[in-house]
């Protein structure tokens, strides 16, 4: 028979559990030391990253957009950027200073793209109202920001026409004033406006299954004045005056 293990002491059972106590111990502070040694690497990285030259700037890329030249934001950009460490780069500022320099873009969201790329995403500003001129279609935003001439005007948007030739800039304003302020719905229901001077804004309407002409006068009350004008071409009217939106004319 063989012979039994010798019995364990107190002093040996507490040996043991101190020990497991401590590998316990080392369990737990294993990965937060090493956490703390990965944050400390990191912070003497941080000023190496923020001045080195490995991260110099040295590419833009820009997308999105059709109204903006896509090689002039980027030239525009490494002008006053490249060579400056990627860290030091702030979006934000890149951001404004394109908009500035680019008014046709609406917005211009700027990401870093690599160790020394930027990226841009380019949002055009959206036309209300073309003017039909000499040279073509000149498009403005709801701002009366000038977006450019076209050789066709987009499809769906209001052409002003029949002011003898280019309008002065108060009637322009009063126009885009108008159509900036209605909703696209209706904004997309009037095909044509003319304007001789601000005071004097009509246009074609069509619903659709319905068209009328319309006198709007002033550029006051222009959603009004619309939902009131394609409530009565919907009644049959194809001559309609708005200038008085709550005492309407019609034929």
């Amino acid at each position: 028979m063989a012979p039994l293990p010798p019995a364990r002491t107190g002093d040996d059972s507490t040996a043991d559990l101190t020990g497991v106590i401590r590998a316990r111990r080392r369990q737990l502070w294993r990965p937060r030391l090493i956490g703390l040694g990965i944050v400390a690497a990191l912070i003497a990285l941080a000023p190496v990253a923020w001045f080195s030259p490995l991260l110099a700037l040295q590419k833009v890329t820009v997308t999105g957009g059709e109204l903006v030249d896509h090689d002039k934001v980027s030239s525009f950009v490494l002008d006053s950027e490249r060579g400056t460490p990627l860290p030091q780069v702030r979006p934000g500022t890149v951001e404004e200073s394109v908009l500035e320099e680019f008014p046709k873009a609406a917005e211009a969201a700027v990401h870093y793209s690599g160790p020394r790329t930027l990226k841009i995403e380019i949002t055009d500003r959206t036309p209300v109202l073309a003017i039909d001129g000499s040279a073509g279609y000149r498009l403005y935003d709801a701002h009366a920001v000038d977006l450019g001439v076209v050789d066709k005007a987009p499809k769906n948007l209001t052409v002003l026409g029949g002011s003898g030739g280019e309008p002065d800039r108060e009637t322009v304003a009063a126009v885009v004033r108008f159509m900036g302020s209605l909703r696209p719905e209706l904004r997309k229901q009037l095909t044509t406006i003319e304007a001789k001077d601000p005071m004097s804004l009509q246009g074609r309407l069509d619903t659709g299954k319905h068209q009328a002409t319309v006198v709007f006068g002033d550029a006051s009350d222009p959603s009004l004045k619309v939902r009131t004008a394609a409530q009565l071409a919907a009644a049959g009217r194809t001559e309609i005056d708005v200038s008085v939106p709550s005492v309407p004319v019609t034929n």
